[in-house]
């Protein structure tokens, strides 16, 4: 976004609201939703931002129903014929909002019109894309320009503040950035394969970790071979370091570590890998809880990789390396060993970590 752009839209949100309301039949749709927040400096996403991990849906499942869909209509408040520029979900005031993917936020404050608004840029298949999330109240906003998010963590709390005649949450996709035109969010989320998120009006943690902090391997030996307490065999020290904190931090997790796997370039057999599924079972892909309960898991050891030893995750068809973090979640290729497609090859079913040689 431009800087005079920006110093515009400021001026504008200053301006009286009725001048505001004669604008707005003036102004593009995508300068319809580059408003700022009034009350702090502006800051805007610079830089190249990591690949999503996955694409979530914004309201939690079984909270929502579809009040108004993308296009042009008639402004149930101004009388306007306009360009609705997202779609509306009618949900409770107080539902939580879920961001749509990682990403870092662009804006958050109050913006004539959307009461209070939310927008956060991704990387969403190697493009820049902006969300943006209105309608909340002040007190409902929960996250400040330059946070960094993740898919499926609760952002805000849903409300009535603005243009609007009931309690719900009013969602944009720009692809290209906020200062793109928008797109129908719709079928952007069905061809991203937005995931559920499960959750109530009053709860729903599948974007943040309660887990405990992560401790660092304390020993002289990282390689050193100990009893793998998974199966029969022997795993690193610093592989039974990570596994003992995983468990610790989220006993619904089950692990496997040491397998013989003759023929390959597998990490198991050398001790320095684990693989872990969520209530579901090898074959059966997990869902609902199983995957929001993984994720918590995968975004955990992620952000602890650092400290951890992690070397590198692979879970729901993406890899993700230490060594290439700024580049965030890739394409899993199967590594010249699985079938990527499949539902065990491609990871689908099970979370594996290695951890550093």
């Amino acid at each position: 976004m431009g800087k005079l752009a920006v110093l515009g839209l400021v001026t504008l949100l200053f301006a009286p609201a009725s001048l505001l309301l004669g604008l707005g039949a003036l102004l593009s749709p995508a300068a319809q939703a580059q408003c700022l927040r009034a009350t702090s400096s502006v800051s805007t996403v610079e830089g190249t931002l990591p690949e999503t991990a996955r694409v979530a849906f914004p309201l939690p499942a079984g909270t929502w129903v579809r009040a108004s869909g993308f296009g042009m209509r008639v402004h149930p408040v101004t009388g306007e014929y306009k360009l609705h520029t997202g779609v509306d979900f009618a949900a409770s005031t107080g539902t939580h909002t879920l961001a749509a993917a990682d990403g870092r936020v662009a804006f958050a404050g109050p913006a004539t019109g959307y009461g209070h608004l939310i927008v956060i840029e991704h990387t969403v298949g190697g493009q820049r894309v902006a969300t943006g999330y209105a309608h909340m109240y002040a007190d409902g906003i929960h996250v400040r320009a330059g946070d960094t998010v993740k898919a499926g963590q609760y952002i805000a709390d849903v409300g009535s503040d603005g243009y609007s005649t009931g309690s719900h949450l009013h969602f944009e996709v720009r692809p290209g950035g906020a200062d793109a035109a928008p797109v129908d969010p719709e079928p952007w989320l069905a061809s991203n394969r937005a995931a559920d998120v499960e959750g109530s009006a009053e709860a729903s943690d599948a974007g943040c970790n309660w887990a405990g902090p992560a401790t660092s391997y304390d020993g002289n030996k990282p390689d050193g071979l100990v009893d793998d307490p998974t199966s029969e065999g022997q795993i690193t020290e610093r592989t039974a370091h990570i596994l003992a904190q995983v468990q610790k931090n989220f006993p619904e997790s089950r692990w496997a570590c040491w397998s013989e796997r003759p023929g390959t370039k597998s990490e198991h057999p050398l001790g320095r890998a684990c693989d872990g599924t969520f209530g579901n079972s090898i074959g059966t892909a997990a869902t609902g809880h199983a995957l929001d309960y993984g994720w918590k898991v995968t975004n955990w050891l992620k952000d602890n990789a650092e400290t951890l030893g992690v070397e590198y995750l692979i879970w729901q068809g993406r890899i993700w390396s230490d060594a290439r973090s700024s580049e965030g979640w890739r394409p899993y290729g199967g590594g010249g060993m699985h079938d990527p497609s499949s539902v065990t090859g491609g990871h689908y079913d099970h979370l594996h970590f290695t951890a550093a040689g």
